[in-house]
């Protein structure tokens, strides 16, 4: 009887039927009650180890050999994202000496099931090249890799180095009588990534494009989420992923913040791709015209525009014909930006919620037809019509002018976005943990990030 009701509680805690609450401690309890309980509380409590202070790592890293006899195959995330010193009075030559990159070849090698690997900035500095030829090339099982924030020169050296070991990409470039410049790729050696499915740079702008970006990309054919925001990329690097089977197989792409892309080429690689989930392409708050409308008008009739759920085009050339374009081609969507949009007609913006019957939120800061009025139309339509979207994102100066009012509250926060939300069904919503900046390559969910990559997702 056991056997059957068992695995029903302690199902995966990742999915949004769980029984057993997600803490560890609990999870710790359940796993001392007896045999049969730790055989089941076992697997979900070493799912994922996850390191926020030094000490935790010191514990871990001395009970590593018996940990490995009896959960080496049950580790399947390194967490090193949420490790911090702060408040330690720790300086960042005191945690060098914590956390080593041999120790960190050990814990990798203890593992061979491992399947994700995620770490910030707080501790680039143990990634070398001997961590990462064990990380990239000796764990076979591995599929999630996810760099956020690292911009020290030693980290961008110890990926440029790993990349001339893998071998690099041949880039010719050629120029017709009219000094149109056309680029040719040509690789060198088989791809040797093949394992790996997920890749995130985000935020990590020292990256050199030619001497490491590309030629990871090429060493990782069967990528279906790649995280390139902020990176330090050009069209190059767009091109590149286009004459590549890599568009075909990616369903979360993000481009957020990339000042040195052209419209075109982003257009050009979007339309290549079929099976696109999640596309982000912000532009930021202080930024120019990002993609031109034309562009946009490719990018949301391509072979994904139906397939979309999550989009933001925030920042873009935003005009009448894209909201309308959007109508036609996006009825899938559930979470939707676009924020500084060239919009004058608060209709426009009835009109496209009425066509979004799946829509969450969406991002109107910025947009020249909002104002106290306007906003309180667009909540009485949302009402009338019985509409399930919950989040709103706004500007501050606006919404420090509004109340709260039929249900929607303002959401009050220390971070640089600010919403307007409602409970749907009885249920609270954290409306500032609804739609991220940053992929959540793990898709985890909000609520298992660490502070770290919240900051990055939702706050930055």
């Amino acid at each position: 009887m056991a056997g059957l009701i068992l695995p029903q509680l302690f199902v995966y805690p990742f999915t949004s039927s769980q029984v057993v609450p997600m803490i560890k401690k609990t999870l710790a309890a359940c796993a001392l009650v007896n045999h049969t309980f730790n055989l089941h509380a076992s697997p979900i409590l070493y799912q994922t180890v996850a390191f926020t202070f030094p000490n935790t790592f010191t514990l871990f890293v001395n009970a590593t050999n018996d940990i490995k006899k009896r959960c080496s195959q049950m580790v399947r995330h390194l967490d090193f994202s949420g490790f911090s010193t702060c408040g330690l009075q720790k300086s960042s030559f005191e945690t060098q000496k914590v956390v080593t990159p041999e120790l960190l070849i050990h814990i990798l090698r203890s593992f061979p099931e491992l399947k994700a690997f995620s770490i910030s900035e707080s501790l680039e500095s143990v990634i070398t090249l001997d961590v990462l030829k064990v990380l990239f090339l000796e764990c076979k099982s591995i599929k999630t890799v996810d760099f956020c924030g690292c911009s020290s020169k030693q980290f961008s050296n110890a990926l440029s180095e790993l990349s001339n070991l893998i071998g690099r990409v041949k880039i010719d470039q050629y120029y017709d009588d009219d000094d149109e410049t056309t680029i040719s790729f040509r690789m060198t050696c088989k791809p040797l990534l093949s394992h790996l499915q997920r890749l995130s740079f985000h935020e990590c702008p020292v990256i050199s494009e030619y001497s490491t970006i590309i030629p990871l990309l090429a060493h990782s054919p069967n990528l279906t989420h790649l995280d390139l925001g902020g990176c330090s990329i050009r069209d190059l690097t767009l091109n590149f992923l286009a004459e590549t089977n890599i568009p075909t197989k990616l369903s979360h792409l993000s481009l957020a913040k990339c000042k040195n892309i052209s419209s075109n080429a982003i257009s050009s690689l979007i339309s290549k791709c079929s099976q696109l989930e999640t596309l982000n392409l912000y532009g930021g708050r202080n930024t120019n015209i990002v993609i031109k409308e034309y562009d946009l008008i490719t990018i949301l009739r391509s072979p994904s525009a139906n397939n979309f759920q999550k989009l933001d085009i925030g920042s873009s050339q935003i005009t009448p014909l894209i909201l309308t374009t959007i109508k036609e081609n996006c009825s899938s969507l559930q979470n939707l930006g676009i924020s500084n949009a060239q919009i004058t007609n608060l209709n426009l913006i009835k009109d496209l919620l009425t066509a979004l019957p799946n829509l969450q939120y969406i991002d109107l800061s910025s947009i020249p037809c909002f104002n106290p009025l306007s906003t309180n139309c667009i909540l009485d339509s949302i009402k009338n019509s019985n509409h399930p979207i919950h989040t709103i994102e706004m500007s501050e100066s606006l919404l420090k002018k509004l109340y709260a009012v039929d249900g929607w509250k303002i959401n009050i926060n220390y971070g640089r976005r600010w919403y307007y939300s409602r409970e749907i069904q009885g249920r609270t919503v954290r409306p500032d943990r609804v739609h991220g900046r940053k992929l959540d390559i793990t898709e985890y969910g909000p609520r298992f990030m660490s502070n770290i990559f919240q900051y990055y997702s939702f706050d930055a």
